[in-house]
């Protein structure tokens, strides 16, 4: 009988025991971003690696200015434990990716941030003579609107603060620049970091700005031209300076555009047919006129005509318009 009693009552308390807890720890789990630092809308990859094959993953951002993360996708892991996404920030984020557990595995977290670099395109007039003006326009994306941004200039080795313009409503800026010094130029577009984006820089864009009388034209005369048969272009001069430059077509080998000095002695209104609408003669039947074959401006070299030197229509016009008989013409070889 004790015996019975004591097995009675040792029984229940085993029975009412909980079976021993399952071990759990958290997986290895790894993020990384690459790049890390990006342009707005360029891609990267996200990848995420941990050790629990199958394993159900949870992609989340929080970009700059954000205090909350949002949930983007869910991928399930390969055997080998890897997933990634391919993504296009616009502003910096950081990206987390999340393990919710599992029976053998606890939860696990992980984070990297990518900075983003906003797109800056900077545009300007390539080549230009001393005197002219230098267009520069810009651009930002994403759309900063009202936002400043610096147009620099490399000064040696160090890119230097010239101007600072403000992004109109459409995240863009034109500035100009009446060009006062011969060289290669270098200029850049930059814009400082802010809660959105990190500090970014356009591509380097060279101006060029050349000698504005490199025929050494005297500066006197109100109107010069110069036709240079090597370039097929007239180059239309004012006080012996550059003011525009013209594709022109020239003498074939058989009849070439003569070398020399001359002068205007003779304009000729409303010619038509193969000489356009204006001509003007400096020597003989030698004459600047207009073109019925305008398309042969569009090729080089441009040696096509019985040697006169023919413009397009438009510029024949204008060209006419401002130089009197007596204007010198210098063909040069």
């Amino acid at each position: 009988m004790v015996v019975l009693c004591l097995a009675t009552a040792v029984a229940p308390a085993l029975a009412g025991e909980s079976p021993p807890a399952t071990h759990t720890v958290a997986p290895a789990l790894t993020l990384t971003a690459t790049p890390d630092i990006a342009v707005a809308g360029s891609a990267i990859t996200v990848a995420a690696h941990i050790d629990v094959p199958g394993a159900v993953l949870a992609l989340s951002r929080m970009r700059g200015g954000e205090t909350e993360f949002t949930l983007l996708r869910t991928i399930v892991v390969g055997a080998d434990g890897s997933a990634s996404w391919t993504l296009h920030p616009g502003r910096t984020t950081t990206y987390r990716v999340e393990f919710a557990g599992d029976a053998t595995a606890d939860t696990a977290s992980a984070e990297t941030m990518v900075s983003v670099r906003p797109r800056l395109t900077l545009k300007a007039t390539e080549t230009v003579y001393e005197g002219w003006k230098v267009t520069f326009s810009t651009s930002v994306v994403p759309a900063h609107p009202g936002a400043t941004v610096e147009l620099q200039r490399r000064i040696g080795d160090v890119w230097k603060s010239w101007r600072t313009l403000t992004l109109s409503d459409e995240s863009r800026a034109i500035s100009r620049w009446t060009s006062d010094t011969r060289g290669s130029l270098a200029f850049r577009l930059a814009m400082a970091a802010d809660v959105d984006h990190a500090d970014g820089a356009s591509g380097k864009r060279i101006v060029l700005v050349k000698d504005p009388n490199p025929y050494d034209v005297p500066a006197g005369p109100d109107h010069f031209l110069v036709a240079d048969k090597s370039q097929y272009r007239l180059y239309y001069h004012e006080r012996g300076r550059v003011v525009r430059v013209f594709d022109c077509v020239l003498g074939k080998t058989s009849t070439p555009t003569p070398v020399g000095h001359f002068k205007i002695y003779a304009k000729d209104s409303n010619v038509g047919g193969a000489y356009g609408p204006r001509r003007m003669r400096y020597l003989g039947p030698y004459a600047i006129h207009g073109t019925s074959e305008p398309w042969l401006l569009t090729r080089f070299p441009r040696a096509y005509s019985h040697g006169c030197t023919r413009l397009s229509n438009t510029n024949i016009l204008w060209l006419y318009e401002r130089c009197k008989v007596g204007t010198q013409v210098w063909n040069v070889p």
